[in-house]
Parts: C-alpha cells; sequence; structure tokens
C-alpha cells in the first residue's frame, strides 16, 4: 500500500521538527567550554549543566508519550518544542540556578519529540512503509547534532554563548511552524486499530526491544565521545582528522537509520525480527573490527571501519522505534515508545562515564572496543527472544 502526498508532507514537517529538537539536545554541550569559562565553573558543576537537560528527557518521555496517545501527537509535538525553545531562550540571561532549572524543563519538554513523532508516522503511513518513514523521521536526531556543532560554537566564539543559546531555542521554536501548517492526518490508510489496556511496561516484546536498544545506544556514545580520542592518541592523527571519522560515522548512521527501516519493509513478510539481528551482528562487526584493527592502517581503512561502526551504532534506532510502536499498536505507541526512551536516556547518561573507566583501567581507548564488543553479544539475546506482535497480542503471522 502506498503513502499519501498529505503523508510525506507530514512527515516533513515532522523531520524538521526533530531537527529542531536535536540542535538544542546536542547543541548543549558543544558549548560547555563557553559556559565553564565565562561564569568560572569547576568541571563537576559545568557537567551539571549538560546533564540537567538529559535528566529531564528521564522525566518526561514516559508522559509525553502519554499525552501523545491521549491527546494528539501533533499538540504534544508543537507543545513540546514552543517550551523546549522558550526554555533555552530565556535560559540564555538567566543567572546560574535558574539556568539549571530551565534545562530540565527545556530537557522534560524535548522528551515529546521521539513517542509523539514515532506515533504520527505511524497513524499516516501503512505499515508497509513504517520502516522508511519512521528512519528518516529518526535522521533529524544526528542531522541537528551536525547543525549545531557547526553553527553554535561558532556564534559562541564572536558572540558569546548567551547569544548562541538563544539563537538556538528560537530555531527549536520556529521548526514547529511546518507542523502546524501540515495537513491534519487522523489514521493510517485501510488498517483498523484497536485499544490496548494497561501500561506497554506488559508488553514482552516493547520490554526486550528496549534492554536492546539500551545496549545498543552505550555503542552509539562510545563513538561519539572515545572514537577521536582513541584514533587521535593511539593512530597518530591530528584530534582534528581523528574528528573526521566521528563525522563519517554520523553520516553513515544517518544512512543506517532510513537504510535499515526501509530494508525492513521490504523484506516485511519475513518480519523484522531478522534485520533486528543482522544489525546486532553488523554491530559487533563494527566493534571488533574497532579493537583489532591496527592503528598503523591505512586512513581509508580507518574510515571504511568507521562508516560499518556508524551504520549499526547509529543507525539503529529507525528500526528499533518502528519494531518498538508497532509492538504496541497505534493505541499506545507513544507511551511505549516514552518507555523505551526513559531508559535508553539512562543508558545514555551512565554508558560513557563507564566505558571512560574502561580506558582508565586499561590504559588505552582501544579497550572500550571490547568491553562494547562484550555488550553487543549480550545483545543477541534480547533480539532473539524478541516476538512480533500485532497490537493486543497476537503474533503477526
Amino acid at each position: 500500500m502506498a503513502a499519501t502526498r498529505a503523508a510525506w508532507q507530514l512527515l516533513g514537517a515532522a523531520l524538521v521538527s526533530q531537527i529542531g529538537i536535536s540542535v538544542v539536545e546536542q547543541g548543549i554541550p558543544t558549548l560547555t567550554g563557553f559556559v565553564k569559562d565565562d561564569l568560572g565553573l569547576n568541571a563537576a558543576t559545568a557537567g551539571l549543566v549538560i546533564s540537567s537537560f538529559t535528566a529531564g528527557r528521564v522525566l518526561g518521555s514516559y508522559a509525553a508519550g502519554v499525552a501523545a496517545d491521549r491527546i494528539g501527537e501533533r499538540r504534544v509535538l508543537v507543545g513540546g518544542g514552543l517550551v523546549t525553545g522558550s526554555a533555552i531562550a530565556i535560559a540564555a540571561s538567566a543567572p546560574l540556578p535558574a539556568f539549571l532549572f530551565l534545562l530540565l524543563l527545556g530537557g522534560i519538554a524535548s522528551a515529546a519529540s521521539t513517542p509523539a513523532g514515532g506515533r504520527l508516522v505511524l497513524l499516516a503511513f501503512p505499515r508497509n512503509r513504517h520502516g522508511l518513514a519512521i528512519g528518516v523521521r529518526q535522521t533529524g536526531i544526528p542531522i541537528g547534532g551536525l547543525v549545531a556543532a557547526a553553527l553554535l560554537p561558532w556564534i559562541a566564539h564572536i558572540y558569546g554563548w548567551r547569544v548562541s543559546l538563544a539563537v538556538d531555542g528560537a530555531v527549536t521554536a520556529v521548526t514547529v511552524v511546518p507542523l502546524v501548517l501540515s495537513r491534519r492526518l487522523r489514521t493510517d490508510p485501510g488498517e483498523p486499530h484497536e485499544r490496548v489496556s494497561g501500561s506497554p511496561a506488559r508488553n514482552r516484546t516493547v520490554r526486550l526491544l528496549t534492554v536492546w536498544g539500551c545496549l545498543l545506544v552505550t555503542g552509539q556514545y562510545a563513538l561519539v565521545a572515545f572514537l577521536a580520542l582513541d584514533f587521535h592518541l593511539g593512530a597518530g592523527l591530528s584530534l582534528a582528522a581523528a574528528s573526521l571519522l566521528v563525522a563519517v560515522s554520523q553520516a553513515f548512521g544517518i544512512v543506517g537509520r532510513v537504510g535499515w527501516g526501509a530494508l525492513s519493509d521490504r523484506l516485511l513478510t519475513h518480519g523484522r525480527k531478522p534485520l533486528l539481528i543482522a544489525l546486532t551482528a553488523v554491530a559487533l562487526a563494527g566493534a571488533l573490527l574497532l579493537f583489532a584493527t591496527p592503528r598503523t592502517a591505512p586512513v581509508g581503512w580507518l574510515v571504511a571501519v568507521a562508516a560499518l561502526a556508524g551504520f549499526a551504532l547509529i543507525g539503529f534506532q529507525g528500526l528499533w522505534v518502528t519494531m518498538v510502536a508497532e509492538a504496541a499498536g497505534p493505541a499506545q505507541a507513544g507511551a511505549a515508545t516514552g518507555f523505551g526512551i526513559t531508559f535508553i536516556a539512562l543508558a545514555i547518561v551512565v554508558s560513557p562515564p563507564l566505558y571512560g573507566l574502561v580506558a582508565d583501567v586499561a590504559g588505552t581507548y582501544r579497550a572500550i572496543w571490547a568491553a562494547l564488543a562484550i555488550v553487543l553479544a549480550v545483545a543477541f539475546v534480547p533480539a532473539v527472544m524478541v516476538r512480533e506482535e500485532e497490537a493486543g497480542g497476537r503474533v503477526a503471522p
């Protein structure tokens, strides 16, 4: 079944909205150094600045998903974008205590993006386009990160971090405009929806996919946090050149978010689970190659390994959101995605320090990839145990 033109337009609006949220989410860390120097903060307080926004996402994800199911995903997305943008823009001129509170508030509001956005796409597209459509929407996260990395430090360097943060908030608020103006679609074409009662936490498939997503996302943040450092110190690359490997991983992560989802649509008669297992295998191969590759290898090989790792470890989210939303069904797609995002956000908070501890104990960043390989091997367990189900608990044919 083909998707309508209005559905694709709605997807474009949802993508723009996600980019706006991600510019804030991933832009705040790029301003850490500017904030620390200007306010004279110690490292611990600077870390608190960064974690406050993520803490808000942990607190707000499940509530945002429930709200999307009950009052409508469009309202939640628009409201979340406006509150996030406003909170961040006001924070730009606030003293430190209010600054931290406004970042927390912005994080809570921004939590609407994935559960409400995923549900919006689920309802707008037929099942044989879910993977592609949700994958496209999820590319807004790394795209927003690239925009933030290119724009915000440059503005902060010239005009100061407060101006940069105000621009950041304004961009986020403006990106909800296409969503407000887009045509309303009430349901996905041709598929009846059955209301399901109870918490999504009771859904075995949602729980297993949440565990799987938590394990995979540690690899995403290991790449972002430590790939450049590893090849800077181990391979003798300049930090700027090594950072380009992270950009390669991010770029192929964008490709992966669309590619894994689209491929699962094409192979839908076999279910999406085989792709879940295949993605885990590719992620494990990427981690093993990062560990085993000689640091004297040609730069072209290092680029290829970084690309493979990013394709799976950053590209997994499109397929993950699709499977969680489908497992819960339209009536609970928002709540189920919010439930999963809550734990994924926690995994994001704890994984970089833990992988950093591995590097400290081993005396080399290379040990991180061995630890990651073990984590990804464990990820096969929930992947294999997943049973694809329709809403209401019926095993899909």
